[in-house]
């Protein structure tokens, strides 16, 4: 490493103390005051301590050169790059891989039969049920008039334990009414 001119914590310590020479001369000029000397003095001071840093400071960087930082520079571009061609490399081959895998379920599923007649089947179903649904409609019917048969009996004077056969035979009835309705009803969902 080649040597400085000055080490970097004095170069701070100039810029700093130049910039405050200048800031106390620009102050003094503003209110049109004088500390010691005169505000221009001050900022003759400051300015020009300011720029003899700044010269000292472009001279030294100039001798010293960063040779090694633009180096540096050169190889880290050559390691993401090299990481970069990885990387796209790795994306080019799992693409490649998608679209075999792609191209494998296109001649898999076209491979698939749907059963032509399923239509048929489901229409042949759907007509079963609803000649079940009309069947059992026509079972209520003629329930719902044996019910109303039996209870016009009931009014009729009848012998003793007539009268409970046809109670019997009314709650029978009644049961299988009710059967049916739920029936009709689920077949009506």
């Amino acid at each position: 490493m080649k040597k400085q001119l000055l080490p970097d914590n004095v170069f701070e310590l100039l810029f700093g103390v130049g910039a405050g020479v200048v800031i106390i001369g620009a102050l003094l000029k503003i209110i049109n005051g004088s500390l010691i000397f005169s505000a221009n003095t001050w900022l003759i001071v400051g300015l020009s301590v300011e720029a003899g840093i700044f010269a000292l400071s472009g001279i030294q960087g100039f001798l010293l050169g960063k040779k090694d930082e633009e180096e540096d520079a050169v190889s880290t571009i050559a390691v993401e790059t090299a990481a970069l061609q990885k990387a796209v490399d790795g994306t080019v081959k799992g693409l490649n891989e998608l679209n075999s895998n792609i191209s494998n379920a296109s001649k898999a599923t076209a491979t698939i039969k749907v059963p032509v007649d399923m239509e048929k089947n489901a229409n042949d179903f759907n007509k079963g049920l609803s000649s079940a649904s009309s069947n059992i409609q026509e079972v209520a019917k003629v329930l719902h008039n044996l019910k109303e048969t039996v209870d016009a009996f009931e009014t009729v004077n009848m012998p003793e334990g007539l009268g409970d056969e046809f109670q019997k035979m009314k709650n029978t009835v009644k049961e299988l009414n009710a059967k049916y309705e739920a029936m009709l009803g689920a077949m009506n969902k």
